[in-house]
């Protein structure tokens, strides 16, 4: 059940934002701010790279990710949203963690063991029983969900139809057995699956069998992202983004689906621009996809 902060919202509500990389938490940060929250970042992973000046931010690399309840407590957090990507899961056991973290690493090796779903849940349980509400990032930052049908300018044929119900069904069973959200396919195959190496290295891997010619030049590929079955939907949502977009064109798919109202475009204005230029559909399916 997604629990959503209440919509009016006492000004200098502290907000626990724990960062991974791209846009979309610096977008969660704005959106707080806006709502009257005081943002403060916990950047983590593939954020920690990242400049999150204005807002006051922490910095804890995998060896202190144990110090993040005291961060937040000496900040009166009670309140967080997860966001962003995390590319590389840590090896604990392989690093000097600092003490807060090795008091906390029983726990923390047994939540790494499993899928990225199985993880996320035993992440957010972590913080629940510490008495730590987790929020959705669409209860930040509104109107970024998928809607459904299509976005762009382009839409699927009859054809990219048939892909996008045979990649959406695939992705649904991946997802099921917490594998991956992504499948590439055709009409009449899959093409590709989503594993641990993410949705960039997938079409990357679908761009290399059609230069090899494992892929015919005429045959429509399309890509689909769905909201795992046994999902939380208060993180890791399917997302894209422009750059998504780029990938996709480069790898010759003709358009892109998403489960519409549980998946996320983000900065989608400037997806659909993208698109539109690369000649691409976006569209949002809710169950085996008849877009428009």
């Amino acid at each position: 059940m997604i629990i959503s902060p209440p919509n009016a919202v006492a000004p200098g509500t502290p907000l626990g934002i724990v960062a991974g990389g791209g846009v979309l938490p610096r977008l969660v940060a704005e959106a707080a701010e806006a709502a009257g929250y005081a943002p403060f970042v916990v950047a983590i992973a593939d954020g920690l790279r990242a400049d999150w000046s204005p807002y006051p931010f922490v910095r804890l690399p995998w060896s202190r990710t144990g110090d993040v309840f005291s961060v937040l407590a000496t900040k009166s957090i009670r309140q967080v949203v997860f966001c962003g990507t995390i590319s590389v899961r840590p090896d604990y056991r392989s690093m000097v963690p600092s003490l807060r973290t090795l008091a906390n690493l029983p726990e923390i090796l047994r939540m790494v063991r499993g899928g990225d779903d199985s993880l996320l849940r035993a992440v957010a349980g972590a913080f629940e029983r510490r008495g730590i509400e987790v929020l959705a990032v669409h209860a930040i930052l509104h109107d970024v969900l998928t809607p459904e049908g299509a976005l762009t300018r382009a839409r699927p044929g009859d054809a990219e139809r048939r892909a996008l119900r045979r990649a959406a069904h695939a992705a649904s069973e991946i997802g099921r057995l917490d594998i991956g959200q992504a499948v590439v396919a055709s009409p009449d195959r899959i093409i590709a699956l989503e594993g641990i190496e993410g949705t960039r290295a997938m079409l990357e891997r679908v761009g290399n069998l059609a230069a090899d010619g494992r892929i015919g030049r005429g045959e429509p590929c399309v890509l689909f992202k769905a909201f795992k079955p046994q999902q939380d939907e208060r993180f890791d949502l399917p997302s894209i983004g422009r750059e998504t977009i780029a990938q996709a064109a480069a790898a010759g798919l003709r358009g892109i689906g998403l489960t519409a109202g549980r998946s996320i475009v983000i900065e989608a204005g400037q997806v659909v621009e993208a698109a539109d230029a690369a000649g691409l559909f976006v569209v949002g399916a809710t169950q085996g996809p008849e877009a428009e």
